[in-house]
């Protein structure tokens, strides 16, 4: 938690905001809650929810001088668990969450950790590298399924996240198509077998058919070891993904999209 940056008043307060949200936010007991596991003592909820929880969190910073408490509250907000009965919510908070805190270079997990990233100078900043890099996509034709990996909320100045989701939207779309549960590598080699695939390239007859099968099983699996396993875990730091960079793989994948957009689902015997 030490070398997590330093966090100012104003990046506390909107953190608050989002977690002690009236519509979208946690309730009033599940603050509560929170405030107890961590120790704080609770100002009463005479207060806003947000006030509440702010008030909490400043004392805390003043008395330590430290704001890795501020940390710890995210961190116990957003373990795992907690977002198994609400996901939209929770996945809202997280992404709202990290709107701040990008601009000190961390970010929140699905993990409920903490992650390391290239701070945006401004949220301007990361608006016009998003509409920059939709319209190059957008020039060479992408598939629906990689722009909406190009979000405001995915990117910083190093385009990590967009790649990344962009990656991730591949195994989404096979488990869709294919009703399989399974991920990364495991998934393709189940739904692209040659012997008893879920989705079919085209008719598997020809040696040449076959061969584009296993090009296409081959492709996915190369952009589950090029790109998601090591933006999954790595620090940003160790993995730089910079635009020339980010178009290139997120055109590899748009293509990979274009493919799957051929394939057929292989009917299962009952």
């Amino acid at each position: 938690m030490s070398q997590l940056p330093t966090l100012s008043n104003a990046q506390i307060m909107q953190i608050c905001k989002v977690i002690g949200d009236t519509g979208s936010g946690l309730t009033g007991s599940e603050i509560g809650g929170l405030l107890a596991e961590l120790r704080l003592p609770d100002p009463g909820g005479s207060m806003t929810k947000w006030r509440r929880l702010d008030c909490a969190l400043v004392q805390r910073v003043n008395a330590t001088k430290s704001t890795n408490i501020v940390y710890s509250l995210i961190s116990h907000c957003f373990e795992p668990a907690r977002g198994l009965e609400q996901p939209e919510r929770y996945r809202w908070m997280m992404s709202e969450v990290n709107r701040t805190l990008m601009l000190v270079g961390v970010e929140i997990l699905d993990s409920g950790k903490f992650h390391l990233v290239k701070a945006a100078t401004n949220l301007s900043e990361v608006e016009r590298r998003t509409k920059e890099l939709r319209n190059k996509l957008i020039g060479y034709g992408a598939h629906a399924e990689v722009l909406k990996c190009c979000r405001r909320e995915l990117l910083t100045e190093d385009y990590y996240h967009a790649v990344h989701e962009a990656a991730k939207s591949l195994c989404e779309r096979v488990r869709t198509m294919s009703g399989l549960s399974l991920d990364g590598t495991r998934l393709f080699e189940k739904a692209f077998s040659l012997n008893d695939p879920y989705l079919a390239l085209n008719a598997l007859q020809t040696e040449s058919e076959r061969n584009q099968q296993n090009g296409l099983r081959e492709l996915l699996n190369g952009v589950m070891h090029l790109v998601r396993n090591p933006t999954a875990h790595e620090l940003r730091i160790h993995w730089d993904v910079n635009e020339e960079d980010a178009v290139d793989v997120l055109n590899l994948i748009s293509y990979l999209h274009k493919l799957l957009d051929c394939c057929v689902v292989v009917r299962r015997a009952s």
